[in-house]
C-alpha cells in the first residue's frame, strides 16, 4: 500500500489537533524498509521524498521540528510529486530563478545625491560605517528608501517614516521609541535568515537606530517598470510567476508568509524577479495575536484579508499562507490585463469576467484557481509555481 494510501487510511496517525500552529504528521511506525516497499520507487525518488519530509519539517525517525507543516501540501506532494513519476521535480524550476526577463526599461534610480550622513562605528557593522552620499528613492507606507553609495558600493538604505532626518540630517531624529526599535530588529532578524535567490537581500543593518540596507535593484520595481511602458510578453509573465511562486515556497517552507505581494513589492535585479518589502511578514504560528496578517493594500488583497469570519477561519485550518497565492494569481492578472481584483469585491462572476482578457485557456485556470474566494480550493505555492513551469514548458516549446 502506498505511504499516501496507509496517511489516508489511518494507518499513519494524523492528530487533530496543532502543535505551536503545526500539523504533526506521526510516521515513526513505520520503518525504512517499509517505506521503501510501500513506495516502490527508485532510490533518488526515496531520497527526493526525504528531503521533502526535512523541508517540510515532518516528524522522521523520531525527530521533530515545530514549525508549520500544511497537511494538504503533504498530500499533494505524495499523491501528485513523488509518487507519480511523471511529476515536475523542483530541480527543474531551480534553473530559472536567475533567468533574466527580456526588454526592461533602464534608468531607474535617483542622481541627486544632495544627503551625506556620517555613520560612526557602532551605528553600523563593519564595512558600512563612515560617510555615505544619498538620495531619496521613495517613499511608502512603512518607511522611505534612499539610494546610497560610498565609492563603488551601492546600497538602498531603509528607515521608517519619521526618520528620514538619519539620512537626510535636517535636526536630530526623533526619539526612537522601544516599540518602532524592535519592529526595525524583528524585521532585520527575520530578513536575515532568508537566503533564496528570489527574495531581495538584507545586508545590513543597525542596532541602535531604525536603519536597514538592502541590495540595490537596479531595473527598480515591477511596478516601475509597468508605469514606464513595457510590455512583458506572455513567457516574461510566466517566468515572473515562476520567480515569485518559488520564492513564496521557500518562505512558506520556513512557516512565513510574506501579505503583501503587489507589483510594488516586487523588485528586479540585473532583470531576475526579487520579492521584497518584508514589513508585513507575519509568523504563522497557533500562538500569535488575534491581530494576526497584516491587511494588504487594497487592490490585492485577498478575501480572508477582509473578511474577519473568513480569516479566523483561515487561521484555524492553518492555510493562512493562501493569502499570498491569491496576491500572486492577481499581480499575475493584472500584468495580464491590466486590472486587479480587491478581496472585498471577488466573486466567481467577476473572476469569470476579469479572465476573459486571458488567450492562455490553461493559465487563465490556472490564476482563475488561484483567484478562489475559499482559501482551500487555490492551490499551495509549491503546486502553482509546478503548474506555471509546466506552461512555460509548453510556450518556450512553440516559441523555440
Amino acid at each position: 500500500m502506498l505511504l499516501l494510501q496507509k496517511i489516508r487510511s489511518g494507518e499513519i496517525k494524523v492528530p487533530d489537533k496543532t502543535i505551536s500552529g503545526s500539523v504533526r504528521i506521526d510516521i515513526n511506525s513505520l520503518e525504512e524498509e517499509d517505506v521503501l516497499k510501500s513506495l516502490n520507487l527508485s532510490k533518488n525518488k526515496i531520497d527526493e521524498f526525504r528531503n521533502y519530509l526535512m523541508l517540510s519539517h515532518i516528524v522522521w525517525r523520531n525527530t521533530y521540528i515545530p514549525v508549520p507543516c500544511f497537511m494538504d501540501d503533504v498530500l499533494r506532494f505524495l499523491g501528485e510529486g513523488v509518487v507519480e513519476e511523471g511529476g515536475i521535480d523542483l530541480k527543474k524550476i531551480i534553473r530559472l530563478r536567475s533567468q533574466s526577463l527580456s526588454g526592461l526599461v533602464s534608468g531607474y534610480g535617483c542622481s541627486d545625491f544632495r544627503f551625506r550622513p556620517v555613520f560612526p562605528s557602532g551605528v553600523l557593522p563593519a564595512g558600512f560605517e563612515g560617510t555615505w552620499e544619498c538620495c531619496l528613492l521613495g517613499q511608502g507606507g512603512w518607511g522611505s528608501a534612499y539610494l546610497c553609495r560610498k565609492g563603488n558600493v551601492k546600497a538602498v538604505f531603509k528607515t521608517p517614516r519619521g526618520f528620514e532626518s538619519i539620512i537626510e540630517g535636517r535636526g536630530e531624529p526623533p526619539t526612537v521609541y522601544p516599540k518602532t526599535l524592535e519592529k526595525v530588529r524583528n524585521e532585520a532578524n527575520t530578513i536575515s535568515k532568508l537566503e533564496h535567490p528570489n527574495i531581495i537581500k538584507l545586508l545590513s543593518y543597525s542596532e541602535k537606530t531604525p536603519l536597514l540596507i538592502y541590495e540595490y535593484a537596479d531595473y527598480g520595481t515591477l511596478h516601475w517598470q509597468l508605469s514606464k511602458g513595457w510590455k512583458p510578453s506572455q513567457k516574461d509573465i510566466l517566468l515572473i510567476g515562476i520567480q515569485l511562486g518559488d520564492a513564496l515556497r521557500y518562505l512558506h517552507s520556513k512557516g512565513l508568509i510574506h501579505g503583501d505581494i503587489k507589483p510594488g513589492n516586487v523588485f528586479i535585479k540585473d532583470g531576475v524577479i526579487k520579492l521584497g518589502d518584508f514589513s508585513s511578514i507575519t509568523k504563522l504560528l497557533a500562538s500569535s495575536s488575534h491581530s494576526g496578517v497584516v491587511l494588504g493594500t487594497i487592490g490585492f488583497r485577498a478575501p480572508e484579508q477582509v473578511y474577519r469570519e473568513l480569516r479566523e477561519r483561515t487561521k484555524k485550518e492553518g492555510l493562512e499562507n493562501r493569502i499570498d497565492v491569491y496576491q500572486l494569481a492577481n499581480t499575475l492578472l493584472y500584468m495580464l490585463t491590466g486590472e486587479s481584483i480587491d478581496g472585498e469585491d471577488v466573486n466567481d462572476k467577476l473572476v469569470a469576467e476579469k479572465l476573459e482578457g486571458i488567450p492562455h485557456n490553461e493559465l487563465k485556470r490556472l490564476i482563475g484557481t488561484g483567484l478562489a474566494v475559499e482559501p482551500e480550493k487555490r492551490p499551495s505555492a509549491e503546486e502553482l509555481v509546478k503548474q506555471l513551469y509546466a506552461i512555460y514548458e509548453k510556450i518556450s516549446g512553440k516559441s523555440g
